[in-house]
């Protein structure tokens, strides 16, 4: 917040103190049965009312100093900058930053700020951390509307929620007084996705595996505070007329036990992989996730794995679900492309980046691995454009630069990608390179993330040093060996079939369903 003339330090502390005041179900599954099944959910241990947390006040010259550092370093190092808003628009959002820091500002509505300037970028892995504390304090703190929801149709559909009078397939229309659609375009505003693609940002908003566990939860303090109660008006399932909730919030502990279908907060490669015979010659095969540094396992062995069952089985045609999928690690995407190539194929064309000496910045700067090989690394090492940006040599890296085989136990069969909004970065990187390579047929919603290759590889996490807010910045345009693509973003499947509110109330798989029909008999 910009501080009045006249307002004293401690009014405006006050004042801030008081601001802080799919998973698819099986086919033919009735929402409200599948509902009765589940194991009861366990209120919060903490009262309903939270514990203030007073956010810190930064002056103006060290916000000031946060935002030039910010620009210089973005301008330094980002290498989609200017990719998908004009320098224009990204100077203009930087004017827009400087002007909110007149005064002193409280952290949070610096943050939000700074996520509003960031999310110009259009780039997923550039985004701000909350403050570390404000974070802290949610996890156990109760800020978070207690309730898991679908956007469908341009409507808030109820997954799961901790008060049983809002039961699984009701509709939420109004928080707080102001209807959830405007709630997801202020919030909309703050999120960061690849490109022009504001059907992976609603997804975001509702499921965000790196924040506070949703898009919506996770900005919506930095626009509405911290209320003690959420007034909700929903019409509830089987009901016509809207009804007046009142809601406790949970913390982010607890609101993680809300079921979410099978989207789980942070999933592993290794669990989040399965396969089974769908039906007689038909596989299926669900990667969840390519993350595969936390847990981590032989992404080459376990496919290989799953192929070989998959076809002792009898599979002649394979569905591959990548609807939860928003990318991870590259030896896990890799893996996956070689187990369905039937020829060689290269990955990447090029690894660009725009800079490989950083002078000052390198002291806010942090990062994995080894900082003298990453800061200092020869020259050699690199092939100079005519723009005068750095490509690592192929020799360098050639399982992405150089050509690759397919895996010895390739599946060999039609095969189908099923696709989401959630996709984004490697999962849709993989996307794009089997329709690139007419492998599979895409059957499900579009995309986000960006089929000719995303910002995106070794992160830097810049610090600024008045807030302590930590910005990441990608230091890669990993540029995709594709023939064709949006340059705007995402990715359109041959056959889209986007979830309706219909489908979801009764516990049916359309995208699935379509399919099927699209692979025909076994």
């Amino acid at each position: 917040m910009r501080q009045s003339p006249g307002v004293s330090r401690r009014a405006l502390l006050q004042h801030a103190a008081a601001l802080a005041c799919t998973g698819a179900w099986p086919s033919g599954v009735d929402a409200q049965a599948l509902a009765a099944t589940a194991p009861p959910f366990t209120p919060p241990t903490q009262g309903t009312v939270p514990a203030a947390y007073t956010p810190r006040v930064i002056d103006a010259a060290g916000a000031q100093a946060d935002v030039a550092l910010l620009e210089r370093a973005l301008k330094a190092i980002h290498p989609g900058l200017t990719r998908r808003s004009s320098a224009a628009e990204m100077d203009a959002g930087f004017s827009s930053l400087r002007a909110s820091v007149q005064g002193p500002v409280g952290e949070l509505d610096f943050y939000r700020e700074l996520s509003a300037l960031l999310a110009l970028v259009r780039c997923s892995h550039t985004k701000a951390e909350a403050p570390a504390a404000f974070e802290r304090w949610r996890r156990v703190h109760p800020s978070h509307v207690p309730l898991r929801f679908r956007w469908l149709e341009g409507r808030m559909v109820v997954v799961s929620c901790a008060d049983a009078a809002l039961p699984v397939g009701s509709e939420v229309l109004a928080l707080n007084g102001r209807a959830v659609s405007d709630w997801m375009q202020t919030l909309g505003r703050l999120v960061s996705v690849d490109g022009h693609t504001p059907w992976a940002r609603d997804a975001n908003l509702a499921d965000d595996g790196d924040l506070m566990g949703s898009g919506f939860d996770h900005f919506l303090p930095f626009v509405a505070g911290l209320p003690k109660r959420f007034e909700l008006d929903a019409i509830r399932l089987g009901e016509r007329s809207p009804s007046r909730l009142s809601l406790a919030p949970l913390s982010f502990e607890d609101w993680l036990k809300l079921p979410n279908g099978s989207r789980t907060w942070r999933a592993n490669f290794s669990e989040a992989t399965q396969w089974r015979l769908l039906r007689p010659g038909t596989g299926y095969l669900r990667v969840g996730t390519f993350v595969n540094y936390r847990k981590p396992t032989d992404a080459q062995a376990l496919f290989t794995r799953a192929m070989l069952d998959l076809q002792a089985q009898g599979a002649r045609q394979l569905i591959v679900d990548l609807r939860d999928n928003g990318g991870g690690s590259d030896d896990a995407a890799l893996a996956l492309l070689d187990h369905l190539a039937l020829k060689p194929y290269t990955y990447q064309r090029a690894m660009r980046l725009k800079a490989v000496r950083y002078g000052d910045l390198e002291a806010h700067i942090e990062t994995w691995g080894d900082r003298q090989a990453l800061f200092h690394a020869p020259l050699s090492q690199f092939t100079r454009t005519p723009e005068g940006w750095y490509e690592r040599r192929a020799e360098d890296h050639p399982e992405h630069l150089q050509p690759r085989q397919p895996a010895a136990a390739a599946f060999g069969g039609e095969v189908v990608v099923l696709t989401g909004p959630l996709n984004a970065s490697g999962a849709t990187m993989v996307v794009a390179k089997l329709q690139d390579m007419g492998r599979a047929r895409l059957v499900g919603g579009r995309c986000g993330g960006s089929a000719d290759g995303p910002t995106a590889g070794r992160i830097f996490t810049v610090v600024l040093p008045s807030s302590g807010i930590r910005v990441r910045i990608p230091l890669v345009f990993n540029q995709m060996a594709v023939t064709r693509y949006d340059p705007r973003g995402g990715i359109s499947p041959d056959v889209l079939v986007e979830e309706t509110v219909e489908h979801f109330r009764a516990g049916h798989d359309e995208v699935l369903a379509q399919a099927l029909k699209t692979l025909g008999a076994a």
